[in-house]
């Protein structure tokens, strides 16, 4: 039953792994579903731009970006999924207008991992 435990926390509720899942809906530019793991609040960095934002907020902020840089691929580069309560994620975005440094970080939230943090730049 540990065992069970430990695995179900390292996936989402449908059953797949969530930082694939949310890297999958960064590269198709589904910003519903991108949003349905945010918490209440979520830092969010994007270019020069840093602030605290609720839910709503963050999820037009995010629209706008998707509106002007169109996604084409995304490719996980670094991941931290081993500790049930955190992870971590950084991805390279693809768009239509170069490409994008994009990290993400989730948080257990009465047991359930919310994205608390999301950082948008510029890729080298």
């Amino acid at each position: 039953m540990l065992i069970f435990v430990w695995i179900n926390t390292n996936f989402n509720q449908t059953g797949g792994d969530l930082i694939s899942n949310i890297s999958n809906n960064f590269q198709s530019g589904n910003i519903k579903e991108i949003a349905a793991h945010f918490s209440n609040t979520v830092s969010l960095t994007l270019l020069a731009n840093e602030n605290v934002y609720s839910k709503v907020q963050a999820e037009i902020i995010l629209s706008n970006f998707f509106k002007n840089h169109h996604p084409r691929t995304a490719k996980i580069i670094h991941r931290l999924d081993n500790n049930p309560n955190y992870q971590h994620a950084v991805i390279v975005l693809e768009t239509t207008n170069g490409l994008f440094r994009i990290a993400y970080s989730l948080r257990s939230q009465n047991g359930v991992l919310k994205i608390t943090e999301i950082r948008i730049e510029k890729a080298p």
